[in-house]
């Protein structure tokens, strides 16, 4: 699939388990195509701004604040899914059991700040908020001349943005993106007929 992990309005929800929770944060910083064009079109929109003013332009520049882009979403992927997990909230995106278009519109802008907890029951998601905005300011620390406070709110802005995003694709993409490809040893083999003894 392109980005994240979701479970579909035709499941009924349940916890993630231990193993799905390695499973998205695996795929939601580096094993699915997602994770890369999100650090491309950031480090692209901050190319053409010349920010920050310190890497210069070039290919080279242009490779450092991808580096730097990469870097900081996936710590804060991991910093966000860390807690949610210490508090076992969802970090997958849950679907709309909604038909219509713009119900589901909505319910993508409303899964950008809350979630389930392990009860079932909407709550903020404070996880995925905390996590955009305090990597954000720590990211100062890799960044040059970048104040902690700007680079927080650009940081923790472009995570909601791209998280909105990524929930629309979720939302409206269909099935079949997100279904795994079959290994072709898994698929059934023919039957073998075997003869009985002495039949030629």
């Amino acid at each position: 699939m392109l980005v994240g992990t979701r479970v579909p309005r035709t499941l009924d929800w349940s916890p993630p388990s231990n193993q799905e929770r390695w499973r998205v944060w695996w795929r939601g910083i580096a094993a699915s195509p997602g994770s890369y064009i999100r650090s491309t079109v950031s480090s692209g929109m901050s190319h053409l701004s010349n920010s920050p003013r310190d890497y210069g332009q070039g290919w080279g520049a242009f490779g450092q604040r991808y580096g730097n882009s990469f870097l900081t979403y996936g710590l804060q992927d991991t910093a966000a899914q860390g807690m949610a997990a210490a508090v076992g909230y969802e970090m997958r995106y849950v679907q709309c059991k909604c038909t219509s278009v713009l119900p589901r519109i909505g319910h993508a802008i409303l899964w950008d700040f809350v979630t389930y907890n392990h009860d079932g029951k909407k709550v903020l998601n404070w996880p995925s908020l905390v996590g955009g905005y305090a990597v954000g300011m720590l990211s100062t620390t890799y960044t040059p001349n970048q104040k902690w406070s700007a680079q927080g709110i650009q940081a923790g802005n472009s995570a909601i943005y791209f998280g909105f995003a990524s929930s629309l694709l979720q939302e409206f993409a269909p099935s079949k993106l997100f279904r795994r490809r079959k290994n072709q040893s898994s698929l059934t083999a023919p039957p073998v007929t075997v003869s009985p003894p002495g039949t030629p």
